[in-house]
């Protein structure tokens, strides 16, 4: 077994070398409206399936408004996550008002069956750093309010986007002040309660640690996770974990500092072996580490670093362990936090 692991690893590892070779610096691909040449390949988080890179726009005669940089994705055929997860990318801006709306980062061309052009933008709210200053929290309310819609658009087609995370928020104009924020990397958007022990671990929310599937309740908890852990990274995840066994139990355990009054059942209250392990560990955790232990009830905990009230007003509104409390994507932008964070944050 070990052996057969290591010949699929080496394959995987020989075909992305060959896809990073056939589009080396230079490589001129070719679109329907206009042409990329290859500049550089982008690593951003180490988490790609695909392989990324920056391209050129070559504008053809009667090409108007063509953008000068894009991204390009390229999955290897022999890769199967990486080349779902383009289909499920490419099949996500299909779905009615995905592909209209300014929340999602644009798909240009689909250039074959395994590589698609998409839009350029300048960095990631992963590159930026949390400063308790008018512009980041200008940043801030930008960031909310597309990544809120864009949970409201997918509510609509019954879909999750269960790969929130700092690294998917795609961002330019952040030092002009005229912030453009924008969703990216569509590749694990699902299907509503398709999806199981989904979501990177910070943003996972809490029924989904508990075996439920992801649903529109899970995203709007990403939203806000996403946020607090960008604001106080090691609040949430499992970035500290003594070790990857009992990296859930870990995330588990400081959602349960954060939150006290949520409920972790016991080992006899769940049927799934590694739940009643992560279960057991997390409740034990919770009590006894002194890293969760270090994490205090949410009211406290944000009082640590400095936000604006209205700010953490909102994530408390968002941030309810009970999926069928938590507001859906369309309340929250109706909500009257929301729109003090919006009022308040310019």
């Amino acid at each position: 077994m070990r052996l057969l692991v290591l010949r699929n690893l080496s394959a995987v590892r020989s075909s992305f070398s060959r896809t990073m070779s056939s589009l080396a610096p230079g490589h001129l691909l070719q679109g329907a409206h206009w042409d990329y040449r290859i500049e550089n390949a982008v690593k951003g988080d180490n988490t790609h399936a695909s392989a990324v890179f920056k391209a050129k726009v070559v504008p053809r005669e009667h090409a108007p408004n063509a953008p000068r940089w894009a991204i390009i994705k390229k999955a290897s055929p022999d890769d199967k996550t990486a080349t779902e997860n383009l289909y499920r990318e490419y099949q996500s801006y299909l779905l009615p008002g995905v592909a209209s709306a300014k929340c999602f980062r644009q798909m240009y061309d689909v250039i074959d069956n395994h590589t698609i052009a998409l839009e350029w933008l300048d960095t990631t709210l992963a590159d930026v750093k949390y400063q308790p200053d008018m512009r980041t929290y200008g940043l801030i309310k930008t960031v909310l309010k597309e990544t809120l819609t864009s949970c409201d658009v997918l509510d609509g087609q019954q879909c999750v986007n269960t790969d929130y995370k700092p690294a998917n928020i795609l961002l330019s104009g952040i030092e002009t002040g005229h912030v453009i924020a924008k969703v990216g990397d569509l590749g694990l958007v699902v299907p509503a309660g398709y999806l199981f022990n989904a979501q990177p671990y910070a943003m996972r929310a809490p029924e989904v640690f508990l075996g439920q599937a992801c649903t529109k309740p899970s995203q709007v908890w990403a939203v806000a996770a996403m946020l607090l852990c960008w604001i106080k990274p090691g609040v949430l995840g499992a970035g500290d974990s003594p070790h990857p066994y009992v990296n859930e139990a870990w995330c588990m355990a400081k959602i349960k500092r954060l939150f006290p009054n949520w409920y972790i059942p016991t080992p006899d209250e769940v049927e799934r072996p590694t739940l009643k392990s992560a279960v057991e560990f997390a409740i034990r955790f919770s009590k006894e580490e002194l890293i969760p232990q270090a994490i205090s009830p949410f009211e406290k905990e944000s009082q640590k670093v400095n936000i604006p009230e209205q700010l953490r007003d909102l994530l408390r509104l968002m941030l309810v362990v009970n999926p069928s409390e938590r507001p859906s994507a369309s309340a929250m932008l109706g909500s009257r936090e929301f729109q003090a964070v919006q009022d308040a944050m310019i």
